[in-house]
């Protein structure tokens, strides 16, 4: 049935691809393959395509997903159509002004490569007249509707992943199995002009049809297999669009009855007339809505006697002008009643007595001037009354419990047995916002009035032109825990206190042309907390623009938007906006001090550093020996692999300060890991290899220098291999202990020498000679802790 040339298999699999992996499609690629007698034409996010004498299509891309839009009047089959490769649309719209084959709309979604459709709105334009050219510039731009095959009626074959669907047509009749190609429909909308409905319409969707709405002229008849299929129904809506047409039909009898699973139904101009047992058997109800009914004139008593879960009744638009005493009953649950543009007069004083649930009663556009002004005393459950044009002028209602009554659209009245407006004050419910105003300006009032204790509303309370000296207190009045706005102007308010004191619901503080001179850091901090979003208005008081400022200068700085008349704040002294002072304008001492602060710790750190520089090495011999501060004084362990913390190169006839050595080194306070060759070497291995290796497994090399040291051919060999590990390493690991006056310098070698002339060295018997010493000893961690490490001879 449907036909179109071929695109390049190459292109499809590139398409595909791009599809799972999440990449966007360029839209013009659908245009590819396109046939000579279509066009197509992407821009932004929609392609159009158009063949004429065929179809008309649109494909828009968006966040949601994709839709498709389609125009249908071929009477032939399709030549050409292009390929999506899009899993899933979110909707179809089709306005088709032919019939088409019963298998045409599945082998569309096959052509196009899609494989779920979400919505489907279906338009029936077979009555209508389709131009598919340019009629000015086409003698053949009107297009005839004659139906091919002589196909009368619309089928419909299957979608896969349909939830919702739209039907809009005008054909006297549907055929029985329109829809039984849509097994997993959740909502259909017929808008039809039927009188009956087939008898197995929905036996494919009757385990997952929630919604069904009809629109018709007149009342649309259901067939009992039909409506055996209803039974998961939860919503269930019928609209006449002509219901003077069809006065003379009503609801079959047990209509709603054998729908056991109805939650909600509504009614539009559907119900002349109703009886007792119009919604008898359906007790899982909670919402009906009957409306538009001009000549409904009375509901029988206990019509809703069955429906306990009832929780919304609306009645309005109709032409009720009697209410039996008893038709209430059974709605022990309901919370919403609306009676609105009916033709009530009079109410029952217990007409309501039933409804011990209700929250929110509607009578607006009613004229109800013979009504008792009892009627709403024993409902103690109303919250919310709406009584706008109802002429009920002359009477108080007589209410014992809290409400809101609206008697017109822009204000209402707040009822209470605990509470009457102060007769200083007026109060009223403003709408617009929800909030009680309590107008109490220019009435000399010293303190507030009490206010209601409510959570229906909060309140806003207006108090100024009056002598209040001080912010009222949470707990010194009577519900002022519920203010969410309070404006004190022109009061003799001096100070703002700490904030504490404020309701916990606040919003916004107005105490403009008060005597403040200075908000103290505590409110500020108070207005700074995590939670904390009131608004002030503070403009004409006279705020003392000096260093007692500064933090509310800081403030508006940051949170401008806080202060809603900022701009209008003065500093009189200066003559200039407080907004635009600056910290020095307000505070000279102030920045003269952190100047000479700022000023006194660079002294302090320059010379801290001059010191540092200039006694370097006796600072950190002293914090050394002082266990201060090691982290600082202990080098990075760059050699911790190495075996030994020192060698000791002497001559053997300098043993007497060897042994002085030892004792001080490996078991003072920081013991040190230290290799003598006489005690660590292996015996009859090959000397001057062990110098090597012994020098590079040390960190330290202690030069014993004396006079034996120098005629020493050994002692200056290990100088010579010490002294060229230093260069290479570029680190200083020679450590010279001279320890005897030298008798000649002429068999010191060059090196030496050198070294002698560039580099300090420890001479034995000085005071801190063993201060300096430790010192020069590597300064690792586990030394430092006193850590001794032991080790074998080194192999």
């Amino acid at each position: 049935m449907l036909s179109y040339l071929p695109v390049a298999w190459l292109f499809l699999a590139l398409l595909v691809l791009r599809a799972a992996t999440g990449q966007i499609i360029p839209l013009p690629t659908f245009c590819l393959g396109l046939s000579p007698q279509c066009t197509c034409a992407a821009e932004a996010n929609v392609v159009r395509f158009h063949c004429p004498d065929e179809y008309a299509m649109l494909l828009e891309v968006s966040e949601p997903g994709a839709s498709l839009y389609m125009s249908y009047y071929s009477c032939t089959d399709l030549h050409w159509l292009p390929r999506f490769n899009i899993s899933s649309l979110v909707k179809i719209e089709f306005d088709a002004y032919i019939f088409w084959p019963e298998e045409f709309l599945s082998g569309l979604l096959e052509a196009l490569g899609v494989q779920t459709v979400k919505a489907i709105i279906f338009r029936d334009r077979t009555l209508e007249t389709v131009v598919t050219r340019d009629v000015q510039n086409s003698a053949d731009g009107y297009m005839e509707t004659s139906q091919p095959r002589n196909i009368t009626t619309w089928h419909f074959g299957s979608v896969s992943g349909l939830k919702k669907f739209k039907f809009y047509s005008q054909v006297p009749m549907l055929q029985e199995s329109i829809f039984h190609g849509f097994d997993t429909l959740r909502d259909l909308q017929l808008s039809v002009n039927v009188t009956t409905l087939p008898e197995k319409m929905l036996s494919t969707v009757n385990g997952t049809l929630k919604t069904l709405t009809i629109e018709s002229p007149g009342i649309v008849s259901f067939g009992n297999p039909l409506l055996c299929e209803l039974q998961q129904l939860r919503n269930l809506s019928l609209a006449l669009v002509a219901p003077s047409h069809a006065r003379d039909k009503q609801l079959q009898p047990h209509f709603f009855g054998s729908m056991k699973n109805l939650e909600e139904v509504r009614l539009a101009s559907a119900t002349s007339s109703v009886n007792r047992t119009m919604f008898k058997g359906t007790n899982k109800l909670q919402l009906i809505k009957m409306n538009g009914n001009d000549d409904l004139t009375e509901l029988p008593g206990l019509i809703f006697l069955d429906q306990v879960n009832l929780k919304t009744l609306d009645l309005s638009c109709n032409a009720i002008g009697t209410l039996h005493e008893d038709v209430f009953k059974g709605l022990g649950n309901l919370t919403l009643l609306d009676l609105s543009k009916n033709r009530l007069t009079n109410l029952s004083s217990t007409i309501f007595a039933p409804l011990s649930s209700l929250n929110v009663l509607r009578l607006n556009k009613n004229s109800l001037t013979a009504m008792s002004p009892s009627v709403f005393q024993d409902v103690v459950s109303l919250n919310y009354i709406e009584m706008v044009q109802t002429q009920f002028y002359g009477a108080t209602l007589q209410m014992n419990y809290e409400a809101v009554v609206c008697t017109n659209d822009e204000t209402c009245q707040y009822k209470s047995a605990e509470w009457q407006c102060d007769p200083r004050c007026i109060c009223w419910v403003q709408r617009s916002i929800g909030s009680l105003i309590v107008d109490c300006r220019g009435t000399s009032l010293a303190e507030l009035p009490d206010l209601p204790r409510t959570t229906l509303l909060s309140t806003v309370l207006k108090g100024g032109n009056n002598s209040l000296t001080s912010l009222p207190s949470v707990s010194e009045h009577r519900g002022y825990a519920n203010v969410s706005g309070l404006f004190l102007s022109d009061n003799n308010l001096t100070t703002l206190g700490t904030g504490d004191q404020l309701p916990e619901n606040l919003t916004h503080l107005d105490v403009r042309g008060n005597q403040i001179q200075s908000i103290s850091d505590e409110f500020l901090l108070f207005l700074q907390q995590p939670k904390n979003t009131i608004t002030l208005s503070l403009s004409g008081n006279p705020i003392s623009c000096g260093c007692e400022s500064l933090q509310l200068l800081f403030f508006v700085r940051t949170n401008p938007q806080r202060v809603r008349d900022i701009a209008d704040i003065v500093c009189t002294k200066q003559r200039k906006s407080f907004q635009q002072m600056e910290a020095f304008e307000l505070c000279p001492s102030y920045v003269l001090l952190i100047s000479c602060v700022i000023g006194g710790l660079v002294i302090i750190i320059c010379l801290i550093t001059v010191f540092y520089l200039m006694f370097q090495q006796e600072l950190k011999i002293w914090l050394y020996n002082n266990n201060l501060c090691l982290w600082w004084v202990s080098e990075e362990e760059l050699d911790k692999d190495k075996t030994y913390d020192a060698f000791i190169s002497y001559s053997h006839k300098d043993e007497e300060l060897i042994s002085k050595l030892l004792p001080k080194l490996e078991s003072g306070p920081h013991p040190f890991r230290l290799c003598l060759h006489d005690r660590d070497w292996l015996v009859g291995d090959c000397i001057p290899e062990q110098i090597v290796r012994t020098v590079d497994d040390s960190k330290r090399v202690i030069i014993v220098l004396s006079q034996h040291f120098i005629d020493s051919v050994w002692a200056r060999m290990e100088f010579r291999i010490a002294y060229q590990a230093t260069l290479q390493d570029k680190r200083k690991r020679i450590i010279i202990i001279l320890y005897r006056e030298l008798e000649h310098m002429n068999g010191i070698d060059s090196e030496l020498r050198a070294y002698l002339k560039l580099n300090t060295y420890l001479k034995w018997g000085d005071p801190l000679f063993w201060s300096k010493l430790y010192y020069a000893m590597p300064h690792n961690r586990r030394v430092l802790k006193g850590q001794k490490k032991h080790a074998g001879p080194l192999i």
